[in-house]
């Protein structure tokens, strides 16, 4: 039996693919199909009198003049814009729309002349000029954000610099934060439209966010941004006034919680930590919404223990089991016993460990979850291989993989093969690893689970130069995965760049040692 590949570590630990771990996926909907109304038609029908306030704006400014659009989401502003240039108000009017999304942007009169420059004016019409996409740089979080305090000390020199009606269009979080930071400039408004949002404008964003079957981890940093844009909108969308109904609570409690572990997945701990915290303040004490205080605290937890405060980790989850129990929410009680367990054999406490995952284990089984039962058998492999039980762990690893091809779980199963590879790879049949590795790599490049695919590749890589002395296929498969992690902002792309001169290196004293 060929010995084993020096870089192969014991554990199997390298890879655990975050969707195992037990944090819980995203909710499908499961809506009936509809008649998808005429989005312009509907967005008229529940705006007529704001577009007709608008309009006599439009008709009737001149000069630097300033008007706040309140509205939501970008597609309903682009009904807004296309509609508004046949209105017979506004028929002497050139509509000049200009994105402005840098989110570092801070001199917005400078770089508005410098836009405008560039635009081309029409003869006897009357530029009107559509601002959006400044919620990038105005936030929806923290103290005063520099457009907006540069704002207050250039108001007078738009006069001159601009003088032209400018429409400035915003979420109605980001206008909350005008009035706030940027008072002088405000005042100075001539008018605030309000736009109620379309019905099937906010379902596409909620389906398109929380309540895709998309997992998380397999997005990249720009799909994550695109989420959070959405989440954002939503939590306007959703925000209760008044005195909320439960369902109104639970709702905007779940799209905060998406939200925290959205800037999560980008990498944002502070933004993360702030929506999740907020969460978790609003139902306190909130009897009909104690299921989303549990999902927040869990979620927080998975974020303390990613930052490594094991300690307060372990404590938000204990806060969630403990509210899991009061309301009898078995299903994601098997969730967060499972990430406890995960903590428990990181800190060494492996027979803590077994015991919460079995008690996971029995909890899905009861309920026939053989999803969450896969994730927990997945744990248990790792644990067992870290113990040298390897056929154990090889049995635990191929239930987990008939319960991918009987879900259809096409992901997982790429995962689990990925597990087998390295069990087979660290038993030293290589040839058998490198097959289960290939496996895998074939499924997640038709998914494009980039994550798996970039360390099965790194796997393969790996074999093929050191143990096949295949520097050339070494050497594509380390490129590859490398390409990948700088893509998505891995912090594991600076240790591949590291292999992959290692191996480049042993190809070049190959080379020279093959020479005639």
């Amino acid at each position: 039996m060929p010995s084993k590949p020096s870089w192969i570590k014991k554990t199997l630990s390298r890879f655990i693919p975050p969707f195992l771990r037990g944090a819980g996926g995203i909710a499908t909907s499961a809506h009936t199909p509809q008649t998808t109304p005429d989005p312009t038609e509907e967005f008229i029908s529940l705006n007529e009198e704001a577009i007709e306030k608008l309009a006599t704006f439009i008709d009737f400014a001149e000069g630097f003049t300033i008007g706040f659009v309140e509205i939501n989401f970008l597609a309903d502003l682009d009904i807004l814009i296309q509609h508004l240039a046949t209105h017979p108000d506004c028929a002497d009017a050139q509509f000049i729309t200009l994105t402005l999304d840098d989110p570092n942007l801070r001199f917005l009169k400078d770089e508005l002349v410098k836009r405008l420059a560039n635009e081309t004016l029409v003869p006897d019409k009357k530029p009107i000029i559509w601002i959006q996409g400044l919620e990038q740089s105005i936030h929806m979080s923290g103290d005063y954000p520099p457009m907006l305090n540069d704002l207050n000390f250039v108001r007078d020199a738009f006069v001159d610099s601009v003088p032209h009606p400018v429409l400035f269009c915003l979420p109605d979080y980001a206008i909350n934060r005008v009035i706030q930071y940027a008072p002088d400039f405000w005042s100075w408004k001539s008018g605030l439209f309000r736009f109620k949002t379309r019905p099937s404008t906010q379902k596409f964003a909620a389906d398109s966010t929380i309540f895709s079957d998309r997992i998380r981890e397999s997005l990249l940093l720009e799909d994550w941004q695109e989420r959070i844009d959405q989440l954002e909108r939503l939590v306007m969308e959703y925000r209760p006034s008044g005195s909320p109904t439960p369902p109104e609570l639970e709702n905007y409690c779940w799209v905060l919680s998406e939200l925290g572990i959205a800037y999560r997945g980008q990498g944002n701990v502070t933004q993360a930590a702030f929506y999740l915290r907020q969460a978790i303040d609003i139902t306190e004490n909130q009897t009909s919404a104690q299921s989303q205080r549990a999902l927040a605290l869990h979620e927080l937890g998975i974020l303390k223990a990613n930052q490594g405060e094991i300690e307060d980790a372990i404590a938000l989850y204990q806060q969630s089991l403990d509210i899991k129990e009061q309301i009898g929410d078995i299903k994601t009680k098997a969730a967060t016993l499972h990430q406890l367990a995960i903590l428990k054999a990181n800190q060494g406490k492996i027979e803590d460990a077994i015991a919460l995952y079995q008690q996971s284990l029995d909890i899905t089984e009861q309920i026939g979850d053989i999803q969450t039962k896969a994730a927990t058998l997945n744990q248990l492999g790792i644990l067992k291989a870290d113990q040298g039980e390897i056929e154990d762990a090889i049995a635990l690893y191929q239930e987990v993989l008939a319960i991918d091809e009987q879900t259809g779980n096409i992901q997982g199963k790429a995962a689990t093969l990925h597990q087998l590879g390295m069990l087979k790879a660290n038993q030293g049949e290589i040839e058998d690893a490198i097959a289960l590795f290939q496996e895998s790599l074939n499924i997640t490049e038709k998914i494009g689970d980039i994550q798996t695919k970039s360390m099965t590749l790194q796997w393969i890589g790996g074999l093929a130069a050191d143990v096949q002395k295949d520097y050339e296929t070494g050497i594509q498969c380390f490129r590859e995965s490398l390409e990948i992690l700088q893509r998505i902002g891995s912090p594991k792309a600076e240790n591949a760049e590291r292999q992959l001169a290692q191996i480049q290196a042993l190809a070049a004293e190959q080379a020279t040692t093959s020479e005639p």
